[in-house]
């Protein structure tokens, strides 16, 4: 009898959609869809039709166009299917390929390796075929499909990214030749007449959207090829290589290809970091008569400069907050995004040419813009702007219609140009990247028992994982999840959360702010405070203060004390203007107030002592895009504002540039964690990790009276 070397795991899908109706609180929950689409559908009535923010893929012109045709209806769930392979011991031959249903991030199933699948369609069909529901039609509705670009050729049935045509999104640029690979370069070079390459110039306001139409046609072509020959002829001008499993669902459940293709920002991230970066070393091949040292862009060639550079990252790195994840290395280890979009636009100034970096900050801002979790439609105008002319100037200056360059025009310089019209068309990139299954594999990793037979031991986790989850959703009352705060914290609504340490008994305020506060209550008055260490925001940041965080050694400091805040002025009153300020403590202050039948009462007002930072450098700010924040910090500007007031916890990390007027002197610069809104600084641009202050018992019972906050 013939036994398996390896099986495969499948979860059926239908199973773990119908475990979340079947509580009455999650199956409320899983009306959210429903809700907010038919509160957009109502707003977009009155407002012509225009989506002003884009903070979901509902908002998206693709889940619009598919609700209005009748093919999404208001029972149906909305799923993405995401794709990637996964190395479960660095220094050991262990690859598999795991695929999750996003938005739920349900496992759909485990494919064990170490050898790539040669048939990935066979994996997957078993999971798509069991979509049945019984008591009420709920049609799993497939909207998107994520993948890595290796991942992606499975799926979609294309060629790829060196194809002719292998824009994975199926634009229909074509590529031109060099070597054995096409490059989507949209200048062509100077003498060059390679045959099938050597169209004109593509003008990158003309790239236009993926068609259906033409992806059919295409397709109706490879399938009728009479020969091998034909076959081979027509994958390389259409850039299909097969029919995608995709096409064997009903049209009308799912967003059919190409509109349901995406790009995925953060591998996108990844491949122009490694793009720059080689360019930048001059490691990046040159094929003579070219030479590196022509080449005025290689600012690192030297070992001794890199390496310096690398000490500044780990450096600037002792700044930030620990709610940014993880902190960058040093580059010459390892690359994280941080690195590149947050810390690298102040580090590179007066040392990459002006001209390339000026060029590099234009990609940085459209990515921060574009890397929102909630996207305005200026934002997004803005977003398009800057990655026109970044690609355009990326090919003047850096590949210069040179035949021997066209190498430097890799996929990813294409992409960045669909990110925009592809977050119109499906919402922000940031709500379909592959962050969501990178931390899946993570956490299944993490759960392996058994060294000697990983990949049974992952599909096990991975099926004991469903079932725990079909549980809980049934029946709540088994999770027994701690509460996420303490009982001394104070819930102040809105999402802030004030979190201990504090003050043990009251105490008369002292400087510094003590004279801001009494500004604040317009009296010198005798009253008590207690200061408060921590305040947890509505993004989930823990904002830190300086009152406890200069007690501990930097080096054993991820400081959380630097803000964003709104601050009111007399010329902006309705809305304030953004400023970064060090939050000195928390506290609450007695304040009189009108109650509903006039009288005076007594309540808490719930405050933040601050020290401002000055406004950014102009000159600075206008030259990089709006991606270097430089200013000074004006320690004896101290405020008492809303506790409301602070938006995130932002990284201030000290240098001393030289300005655009030549003149050099001591500042900080700001980072901000990607993801989050970006500050604009009352400047239009034109053209969770608590660490210190954990609560304890001593300090709980320490000073319980009254007299303060």
């Amino acid at each position: 009898m013939c036994v398996a070397h390896q099986k495969f795991v499948t979860i059926p899908l239908s199973a773990q959609l119908q475990a979340l109706w079947r509580d009455p609180d999650q199956a409320r929950n899983m009306s959210y869809l429903r809700e907010e689409t038919r509160h957009l559908t109502e707003k977009l009535q009155t407002n012509g039709g225009v989506v002003d923010v884009f903070d979901d893929i509902f908002k998206g012109h693709d889940f619009l166009l598919a609700v209005q045709r009748g093919d999404i209806k208001p029972d149906d769930v909305i799923l993405m299917i995401s794709l990637d392979g996964a190395q479960l011991y660095e220094s050991k031959s262990s690859d598999c390929w795991i695929y999750i249903w996003k938005q739920f991030v349900l496992p759909g199933g485990f494919i064990p390796g170490p050898k790539k699948p040669k048939n990935i369609d066979s994996f997957i069909f078993p999971g798509m075929h069991v979509w049945h529901n019984i008591v009420f039609i709920s049609n799993p509705y497939l909207i998107f499909v994520t993948a890595d670009g290796p991942g992606l050729v499975y799926i979609d049935g294309m060629v790829g990214h060196s194809g002719k045509n292998g824009c994975q999104l199926y634009c229909g640029l074509l590529g031109r030749w060099k070597g054995s690979h096409y490059y989507p370069a949209l200048l062509i070079p100077h003498h060059y007449a390679i045959a099938g390459s050597n169209h004109p110039d593509v003008s990158v306001y003309e790239l236009r959207d993926p068609d259906l139409t033409e992806y059919f046609d295409n397709l109706l072509k490879l399938v009728a090829a009479p020969n091998t020959r034909q076959y081979c002829k027509l994958r390389t001008e259409t850039g299909i290589t097969k029919p995608s499993l995709l096409l064997s669902l009903q049209p009308s459940h799912t967003l059919r290809i190409p509109h349901c293709l995406t790009p995925d920002i953060m591998h996108l991230a990844q491949l122009l970091s490694d793009l720059l970066l080689s360019l930048w070393r001059g490691a990046i091949d040159c094929t003579l008569p070219d030479r590196v040292s022509t080449w005025p862009w290689v600012v690192f060639h030297d070992v001794e400069i890199w390496e310096t550079h690398g000490e500044a990252v780990s450096d600037a790195a002792q700044h930030l907050p620990g709610s940014f994840d993880r902190k960058p290395w040093n580059p010459a280890e390892k690359i994280n995004s941080v690195y590149i979009f947050g810390l690298s636009p102040v580090l590179l100034y007066n040392i990459l040419p002006e001209p390339y970096w000026v060029n590099y900050c234009k990609l940085v801002c459209g990515f921060q813009l574009i890397n929102q979790h909630s996207i305005s439609l200026e934002d997004a105008h803005a977003a398009h702007v800057l990655f026109t002319q970044w690609e355009l100037e990326f090919e003047t200056l850096y590949y210069e219609h040179h035949p021997k360059r066209l190498h430097f025009i890799r996929p990813c310089v294409h992409q960045v140009n669909h990110l925009v019209c592809e977050t119109i068309k499906k919402g922000p990139p940031i709500c379909y990247s592959q962050w969501t299954m990178e931390r899946t594999i993570g956490n299944l990793r993490q759960e392996i028992r058994q060294p000697s037979n990983p990949y049974a031991n992952l599909s096990r986790e991975g099926v004991r994982r469903c079932q725990v989850n079909a549980l809980k959703a049934m029946m709540p009352e088994l999770s027994l999840d701690k509460p996420p705060f303490p009982t001394t914290a104070i819930d102040l609504g809105g999402g802030y959360i004030l979190l201990r340490k504090r003050d043990p008994q009251p105490m008369v305020p002292r400087e510094p702010g003590a004279e801001a506060i009494f500004q604040y209550l317009g009296h010198h008055h005798n009253i008590k405070i207690r200061r408060w260490a921590r305040l947890r925001l509505p993004n989930g940041q823990i904002a830190c203060t300086a009152w406890r965080e200069t007690e501990r050694p930097p080096e054993k400091l991820q400081p959380a004390r630097h803000v964003k805040v709104v601050i009111s002025t007399i010329i902006v009153v309705m809305v304030g203007e953004i400023r970064v300020a060090e939050v000195l403590y928390f506290t609450q202050l007695p304040v009189e107030v009108n109650d509903n039948d006039g009288d005076q009462i007594w309540t808490w007002k719930d405050v933040a002592v601050i020290s401002m930072f000055l406004l950014p450098n102009k000159d600075l700010l206008d030259l990089s895009c709006h991606t270097v924040s430089s200013c000074q910090h004006e320690e004896d500007d101290i405020r008492v504002v809303d506790l409301k007031s602070i938006l995130s916890v932002v990284g201030m990390v000290p240098h001393q540039p030289t300005l655009p007027l030549s003149v050099t002197e001591d500042r900080f610069f700001m980072v901000v964690k990607p993801g989050l809104d970006i500050a604009t600084f009352s400047v239009l641009y034109e053209g969770d990790a608590a660490q210190d202050d954990q609560y304890n018992e001593r300090d709980a019972n320490a000073g319980e009276d009254d007299g303060g906050a």
